[in-house]
């Protein structure tokens, strides 16, 4: 009978191994069985080590406490086990420590979304709770009541014996199991031991948070930019209507396949004004995009909300710069302001109002755990508008399309297909653009109004009707973006050219009248030919994400916690099927440009520093160090 401990380690690997089997299976690779081995190898090899350790342990030290000391690491690796299975089933790819960090760091922003996805997933979440208490009540059992080491010395070495061998031999297995190219991503994905990563994350992660401890990144606060006013008179000021769609991917609209009938509102837009048919993200997360396309700037690449922590000074940005032309702003959403503190990043921004699904103060209007019916937002957005006279900034973020994608009844009834009810989403928010559009032109503002529309980041549903945004495919960074300026900009421009979210506030300066040309954007003025090999950085949100950049129709991608870099030809690969493994010398400075960037981002926080705030006359606003919180006030 095989001991407690090993019996705990065996389980722990047929679950990680299993799910694994599970994502090869989904790829569909040439050779299943052979593919699995080549992902698998890692887990088993780990065990190995692990029971070798063990052995080593009952060799000189073969006592109860040895005996409950093993059994509770093993208790460790089972538990890791079944959260890092059911993050690969859920996402594709598999569970980082920096996922966790950011569920425990802001749990009643996240816990929401965990219990949606385990409601979704009960047939598989009830049989592994099942498991996992059973497995619990034994292993309490066996720590009350060791089993006793009791075999020879001689046995362990004769384990030690055989297992040394097979490690080697499973080790060099693995280099000679055949990899297809169509798999080759997937096998770098799945192919390591998430345990040992997650052990290094956390020796390593405490090392870089002990040396970097600043930032040289110059925050620009309200009034440090130097820009030059328009020189014509501000009565002739247009308004601004900046839509941001919540997850639109480029690929989901009719702008990219005019076959596809989800937005027919934003083709019209389009031949209307001009489309921006290249535009890439920094960041595949909606509060990084906030800051992006508010100010022109990169957003802090790390996983947290660092822009809506509480700042001494108000930040630069488009109602600052707005505002020296006498703009009034006011940001609307049918999102929970809760959520990762938005009324503390738009006050960070100095809008004049933020309004958010909390102030409707109707939960008939929500949809899901996050969302609500974005239509219930434009009465208010437009009763503000009209409160005062003089050009106003008005900004409306959607939210129908965020999973777990439900749109409002009554207006169609809801698909059995995950992707399905993802398109319902974009043919809604169009919907919602369609009735902002009408909504413009029954007050009479539609000729004297820019209309900014773009998608904050997109999504993609590779693994059957799973979505995500870990992996940063084209379709997860690449995004619709229209300006419409009746009489201003000439109907049906199409700009090729590589564009970014960061060129939003420059853009739309510039075509204010604004000189922006000493402004120190990290965007550019979008409308003016830009270089075909523009480089592009893209980063998804979690610690240890892959990020990368574009340039022309080179992409990179380096996955840090493998150290490894790919490079796709988007021209003759543009489904991203083909990596190509990028080794020194050209790894090196690839990697460099991308860590150099990344690093160059950090915003920096005195870690005790504590503040709190009143806004928008709703809202408690509360920080420390660099988390941020928000509770509603009715």
């Amino acid at each position: 009978m095989p001991r407690p401990e090993t019996m705990v380690l065996l389980l722990a690997l047929l679950l990680t191994i299993g799910a694994k089997l599970v994502l090869v299976y989904r790829s569909n690779p040439p050779a299943i069985l052979s593919a699995w081995g080549r992902v698998a190898i890692s887990d088993i090899v780990l065990t190995g080590i692990v029971l070798g350790l063990f052995r080593i342990l009952y060799y000189f030290r073969p006592g109860r406490w040895v005996a409950r000391g093993v059994l509770l690491v093993a208790v460790v690796i089972f538990i890791w086990s079944i959260l890092n299975a059911a993050w690969m089933i859920a996402t594709g790819v598999q569970l980082q420590p920096g996922v966790l960090a950011v569920i425990f760091r802001n749990p009643w922003d996240f816990l929401p979304i965990v219990l949606t996805h385990l409601v979704h997933k009960l047939h598989l979440v009830l049989p592994t709770v099942a498991l996992a208490l059973a497995c619990a009540c034994w292993c309490a059992y066996r720590l009350l009541r060791p089993v006793a080491i009791v075999e020879p010395r001689t046995i362990h070495v004769r384990h030690m014996a055989v297992t040394v061998p097979m490690i080697v031999g499973l080790m060099v297995l693995e280099g000679l199991l055949p990899q297809p190219a169509s798999f080759r991503l997937k096998a770098e994905i799945l192919g390591f031991s998430s345990h040992y990563h997650a052990v290094r994350s956390l020796i390593d992660g405490r090392s870089a948070a002990r040396e970097n401890g600043s930032s040289n990144r110059r925050l620009h606060h309200v009034g440090e930019r130097s820009v030059q006013l328009p020189l014509r008179a501000p009565v002739d000021d247009p308004n601004i209507v900046l839509v941001l769609m919540e997850s639109i991917a480029y690929q989901a609209t009719s702008l990219c396949n005019p076959d596809l009938p989800t937005t027919p509102t934003l083709a019209r837009l389009a031949s209307e004004g001009v489309q921006f048919t290249s535009t890439r993200v920094p960041v595949s997360h909606t509060t990084k995009a906030f800051w992006a396309v508010l100010t022109g700037t990169t957003p802090d690449i790390q996983p947290d909300f660092a822009e809506a922590v509480p700042a001494p000074q108000p930040y630069e940005g488009l109602p600052s710069l707005l505002a020296r032309r006498g703009y009034r702003s006011a940001f609307f959403q049918m999102s929970k302001g809760t959520f990762e503190c938005a009324p503390g990043l738009f006050s960070n921004l100095v809008f004049d109002w933020a309004w958010f699904r909390e102030n409707l103060q109707d939960p008939s209007a929500n949809l899901g755990y996050l969302a609500g019916d974005d239509l219930r937002m434009i009465e208010p957005a437009f009763a503000w508008a009209e409160r005062e006279s003089g050009p106003f900034f008005l900004m409306l973020m959607t939210s129908v399309a965020h999973d777990p994608f439900e749109v409002p009844a009554g207006f169609a009834p809801p698909e059995e297909d995950r992707y399905q009810r993802y398109l319902q989403t974009v043919q809604y928010t169009d919907h919602f653009l369609d009735q902002v559009c009408a909504e413009l032109l029954r007050r009479g503002w539609d000729d004297n109004t820019i209309l900014c529309v773009l998608g904050d980041h997109g999504i993609s549903f590779r693994l059957d009707d799973q979505h995500g945004r870990w992996i940063p495919y084209e379709e997860v960074i690449r995004v619709p973006w229209i300006i419409r300026w009746p009489g201003h900009l000439e109907a049906g421009q199409t700009v090729s050219w590589p564009c970014s979210q960061l060129d939003v506030a420059p853009t739309l300066l510039n075509l204010l009248g604004f000189d922006v040309s000493d402004a120190g954007f990290d965007g550019r003025d979008a409308l003016a030919p830009a270089d075909p090999d523009r480089r592009l950085f893209y980063s998804s949100w979690y610690a240890d994400s892959p990020l990368g950049f574009v340039e022309g129709t080179r992409k990179w991608i380096y996955w840090p916690y493998r150290d490894t870099l790919f490079l796709y030809d988007l021209d003759s690969d543009p489904g991203e099927d083909s990596a190509i493994v990028v080794e020194d010398p050209e790894k090196n400075r690839v990697v460099t440009l991308i860590n150099d960037w990344q690093e160059k981002s950090r915003f920096y926080f005195h870690p005790r520093r504590f503040k709190k705030r009143f806004v928008y006359d709703h809202w408690n606003v509360f920080s420390s160090g660099r988390s941020a919180w928000a509770y509603y006030v009715p």
